[in-house]
């Protein structure tokens, strides 16, 4: 029997030597383990990846690590981000479109890693936004600088491009691919922020009521808020300054996405195919 056993445990140590530990996310927008950002670009990252989720419905978070020899010291770069960008479940698990930026301080070396819904077509983009963005700064030390640069850059050219249905940038040139990434983040601002905008410019036609211009107003309010398990409700409300015209709507607020890792909870279970680039410096 005790022959058997420690044939069964020498059969057993090569693939538990297989399993990796990963890091416990904090939040579902930035987890700076490393605390490379300064406390004023910490809140602006943490800003913008809060407001492309609500614009656009894609789930981006930046990580920061001192190395990954901690967590997983056999596999290369590229494997690990694959692997913590899946254990998370990164980006919504039926559209695939999360975003993952790792930074490795020590190991001097990052990645963008993609969604599987992005495809190949977007490796070569998230390549050049690494190189002209994060790594200049980094190669001078100015992590925190380089880390809230590179992040709207993610947003601007790869997160609100492909959001709005426009297809990866070929090898333009550089002023070519720049104003079209310019157009496509302007529209896809308009196509997700439709109701901000629509708000804004009810003001600009005339009251039903009274027949007069720019008298209008349009407030919106949160009846029920969503859980992950339910919708939630709002009401819209359309009013003029000059007259008693007052008209009253409700729209349903989508349920919240819950996640699937047991850290800092609310990632929406989804994955990345290995898509994406790194760099070194």
């Amino acid at each position: 029997m005790f022959r058997f056993f420690l044939v069964f445990w020498a059969l057993l140590i090569p693939f538990t030597s297989l399993a990796q530990t990963f890091p416990e996310n904090t939040s579902t927008r930035l987890n700076d383990f490393a605390a490379l950002l300064a406390p004023a670009d910490a809140k602006s990252v943490d800003t913008m990846l809060q407001k492309v989720r609500s614009d656009t419905g894609i789930e981006m978070t930046v990580v920061t690590l001192d190395s990954q020899s901690a967590y997983a010291p056999d596999m290369t770069l590229e494997q690990f981000a694959t692997a913590l960008f899946n254990a998370w479940g990164v980006g919504d698990a039926q559209r695939n479109d999360g975003i993952m930026v790792l930074v490795l301080r020590n190991d001097r070396a990052m990645r963008i890693e993609l969604g599987a819904a992005f495809g190949q077509a977007w490796n070569s983009h998230a390549e050049r936004v690494i190189d002209k963005e994060f790594l200049p700064a980094f190669r001078n030390g100015r992590y925190s600088d380089g880390i809230r640069v590179g992040t709207q850059a993610v947003i601007e050219d790869i997160a609100r491009p492909f959001a709005a249905g426009v297809d990866a940038p070929g090898n333009r040139g550089d002023n070519e691919g720049l104003i079209m990434l310019a157009l496509a983040g302007f529209f896809g601002a308009i196509i997700f922020g439709a109701q901000r905008i629509g708000d804004m410019f009810a003001r600009l036609r005339r009251c039903p009521e009274c027949g007069q211009r720019g008298t209008l107003r349009r407030t919106r309010h949160t009846i029920l808020h969503a859980s992950q398990t339910s919708t939630g409700q709002g009401e819209k409300t359309t009013s003029c300054t000059a007259c008693n015209f007052r008209k009253v709507s409700f729209y349903t607020i989508p349920m919240r996405q819950t996640g699937r890792h047991a850290g800092g909870g609310g990632f929406g279970g989804g994955r990345s195919g290995g898509g994406g680039a790194s760099g070194r410096w």
